[in-house]
């Protein structure tokens, strides 16, 4: 069932998919021909929260288009605490197609290397961070109060790259440097899927009160 209903979210969008594929490609090479000094974390972070943010989005407005289906869904076997889940593993997929986008361009590109694993974690981390403060906020107030949330992302997100290879300052484990390696990625990895957890149950519970047209 969790399968339907992220399939339902991608084949509302169908007709934007062609341009979320080439974004994880378009962004690199850019920075590789422009700002090679912000490859590696800055372009692979750029790249996760342009496709996520978009691609959520347009799903979004799809939905907007035809207010009563969600109503309607809501009727069926699929519970709201289903709907949900289902939208969270929607919004994880693109990080995964950008991770292997990205050892696609490394594999062709030399100036582009390979991510580490520590990349992996501090992306995921700072992707999952902002939807997931912005999730729960746009089942409470809905896409209209909350798009303007989306923009500033989009509009900051490089900017806020750019200022951090000005200040030299790297997004790291310096905070965790006197553990092991495998210390740091446990650490990571929890704090991820403690984010994912809190997140998708406050918005399960925010859901699961709304009032539907």
């Amino acid at each position: 069932m969790l399968f339907h209903l992220v399939k339902k979210d991608f084949l509302l969008i169908k007709k934007y998919l062609l341009l979320m594929i080439l974004i994880p490609i378009a962004i690199p090479i850019l920075m590789m021909i422009q700002s090679s000094q912000l490859l590696g974390l800055s372009s692979f972070v750029m790249s996760v929260i342009f496709t996520v943010f978009m691609l959520y989005q347009y799903v979004l407005m799809a939905e907007m288009k035809y207010p009563k289906a969600e109503t309607l869904l809501c009727a069926t076997p699929y519970s709201r605490s289903l709907l949900v889940k289902a939208r969270y593993v929607f919004l994880l997929l693109p990080f995964a197609y950008c991770s292997v986008a990205y050892n696609v361009l490394a594999l062709l590109f030399s100036k582009i290397e390979y991510l580490t694993p520590s990349t992996y974690l501090i992306a995921m981390l700072i992707s999952v961070i902002l939807f997931g403060i912005y999730t729960p906020i746009q089942y409470k107030l809905g896409f209209e109060k909350t798009k303007y949330f989306f923009v500033l992302v989009i509009m900051g997100a490089p900017s806020l790259m750019v200022l951090l290879i000005k200040a030299n300052i790297k997004l790291n484990f310096t905070g965790l440097s006197a553990m092991t390696i495998f210390v740091q990625y446990l650490i990571s990895i929890v704090a991820i899927i403690a984010i994912i957890y809190i997140s998708m149950n406050v918005s399960i519970k925010i859901y699961s009160k709304k009032e539907l047209l």
